[in-house]
């Protein structure tokens, strides 16, 4: 079975829907556990593709990285995550601007990571 293109690209991003939603529902420990669970399905789809996706896969791995690939792959998705939950758990002002500071963070990485992959390999 094949899904459409528009299903396929967008079904991570339901995923962190469907996350958000579980969450927002009550604080159960099956509805809590059910959205982790959505939430690390939608960042594993993610990293996959943009592994498999990658135009600079020779590239990246002449580089050093301090940390190893996998908690790098997956550390923007982190500290997302824990910003989330300070937001969701603390009414303290200092703490929520940390738990929005982290999602600034990790969105940023994303985006500069999605550029630094997709772009064409320059000349130099």
């Amino acid at each position: 079975m094949e899904l459409p293109r528009v299903v396929y690209e967008n079904l991570p991003y339901g995923y962190f829907l469907a996350s958000g939603a579980l969450f927002s529902l009550g604080d159960s420990w099956p509805l809590l556990f059910s959205g982790a669970v959505f939430y690390l399905a939608a960042c594993i789809v993610l990293v996959q593709r943009s592994a498999h996706r990658r135009r600079d896969k020779y590239k990246h791995k002449q580089k050093r990285v301090w940390l190893p690939e996998l908690i790098y792959e997956f550390l923007p998705y982190a500290f997302s995550a824990v910003g989330i939950l300070l937001l969701m758990i603390s009414n303290s002002n200092i703490v929520q601007f940390i738990a929005f500071s982290l999602m600034i963070w990790a969105i940023r990485n994303l985006i500069c990571r999605h550029n630094n992959r997709t772009r064409k390999q320059g000349l130099f």
